[in-house]
């Protein structure tokens, strides 16, 4: 997304002063003469050399950027910069979504989706009826206001597939899922079917990376999408994907396959329940195990597979969450950590503070000294004064503090960032959620990534009915 300029191109100035400069004389200052002429010409330099000097040729005065989301009591969303500057009043968007590659979609007072850019101004003067929740491989899927058929814009909101299907999934890979006749089937970035509208809502399972698998009459079947072709196979149950790879059962046993239709056995279906597939770095790279249970309610059962070939690395038993495991299956050691050290250094660098509390998710030490609340370094030293009723922790260099019945969000350095106004509901970042939290027993706040998602209508439709001002108690 370019980014978006205010004030005057110093650019143009420049080469005006220069028209001025260099053809005055035959543009209008013939009635003045001599000594007056020069004197205004030497002016007219020294405004030119001013005006280069102060500014670097070329550049451009940047408008703030939105960082706060607010919600007033009037029903509105507005925007705030890093300042707490108002820059998109409460007053024409129902709603405001978080910020994704530079766009940040708003639902109007008439019901209609825009996109702002992060200075809080239109992308682009064009509305949507709705909107899909994933933006990918610089594609978005919207419905037109008029038709309401779903079709594809870029990020500069032009259309790159016109609106003409009933809806329309994501691109991954280059295609993307799309409905006609309420059948689903998927089409390339030139908006043409590769494979056919040919499944219900309900049949379709699982995609990843040219294999699909639907189900229909209690049979799983598997696509191979490119050749747009049905594979003569069938299984009786679908676990999850892999890769490109399906994890399907059939006669007592478990099976890879995939578009390439080379079925690999895995194992016989454990006595108890299969019931997960999980990938990830607690059990190495180009790995995946299935999840069962034994009925043991202690400990959780996996077998390891490796992702291309199916092979059985080794069984696995987990007795604590976040066990991790090296190549050979083993479990990780644990870091050593001396309990009584840790205490002692604790009581050492905070016991002279009636409270102390670490942030969650970054560093971020809050203490409480006579009944106060501030800040500390890594060092134990204060940096923020306890002068505040409550704090939350820090997060991506923010934090809530109250100070009687006014509310601000500070930045690391103790600066006031935005003062909450009691006409508001609430704020939050544009890129995060922050919400309230009672894990300590205190009223307090914490933050959490925003969903990756945008909302659709649906969605924004009940938030807005959830946030309709209260009526008056009389």
């Amino acid at each position: 997304m370019s980014e978006k300029f205010l004030g005057t191109d110093l650019q143009n100035k420049k080469e005006t002063s220069q028209f001025y400069a260099k053809g005055a004389w035959n543009k209008g200052f013939r009635g003045v003469a001599g000594d007056e002429m020069k004197k205004l010409m030497f002016l007219i330099i020294l405004l030119f050399l001013a005006a280069c000097a102060s500014v670097p040729t070329g550049t451009k005065t940047e408008s703030p950027k939105a960082r706060f989301v607010f919600l007033h009591k009037n029903g509105f969303y507005g925007l705030l910069d890093d300042n707490g500057k108002e820059i998109v009043p409460a007053a024409e968007y129902l709603y405001i979504d978080k910020v994704r590659d530079g766009m940040v979609p708003a639902f109007t007072k008439e019901k209609e989706f825009v996109f702002l850019d992060e200075t809080g101004r239109k992308i682009k003067d064009v509305s949507f009826y709705n909107i899909n929740p994933l933006y990918t491989e610089e594609m978005l899927g919207i419905a037109d206001k008029e038709s309401r058929k779903w079709g594809f814009v870029d990020k500069n909101l032009n259309y790159v597939i016109k609106p003409q299907f009933e809806h329309v999934g994501y691109f991954i890979d280059g295609l993307a899922f799309a409905e006609q006749n309420e059948l689903w089937g998927m089409i390339d970035k030139t908006g043409e079917y590769i494979l056919e509208p040919q499944f219900k809502d309900d049949e379709l399972e699982g995609y990843n990376q040219g294999t699909l698998v639907f189900s229909r009459d209690g049979k799983i079947r598997i696509v191979d999408v490119k050749k747009a072709k049905i594979l003569d196979v069938e299984y009786d149950k679908f676990y999850g994907m892999t890769g490109n790879k399906a994890v399907v059962g059939k006669d007592s046993s478990i099976y890879l396959n995939s578009w390439e239709n080379k079925e690999i056995f895995l194992m016989k279906k454990p006595s108890g329940i299969l019931y997960d597939i999980y990938e990830g770095n607690s059990i190495g790279n180009n790995r995946f195990y299935l999840k069962y249970d034994e009925k043991d309610e202690k400990n959780k059962h996996f077998t390891i597979f490796d992702v291309a070939s199916g092979e059985k690395i080794c069984d696995i038993i987990k007795k604590n969450h976040d066990d991790e495991f090296d190549e050979n299956c083993n479990i990780k050691e644990r870091p050593y950590y001396d309990e009584k050290a840790l205490e002692e250094n604790e009581q050492k660098k905070y016991g002279k503070y009636e409270e102390v509390r670490h942030g969650l998710y970054e560093t971020s030490t809050s203490f409480k000294q006579n009944g106060k609340w501030g800040f500390l370094d890594e060092d134990g030293d204060i940096v923020i004064p306890a002068e505040y009723d409550s704090v939350s922790p820090f997060y991506f260099d923010a934090a809530y503090a109250r100070q009687g019945e006014r509310r601000f969000i500070i930045d690391r350095s103790g600066r006031k960032i935005v003062e909450i106004k009691p006409e508001w509901e609430g704020v939050d970042e544009l890129r995060y959620t922050i919400w309230e939290y009672y894990e300590w027993g205190i009223s307090g706040y914490c933050f959490s990534d925003r969903s990756e998602y945008w909302y659709g209508r649906e969605r924004v439709e009940k938030a807005v009915e959830r946030n309709k001002p209260k009526p008056e108690e009389k």
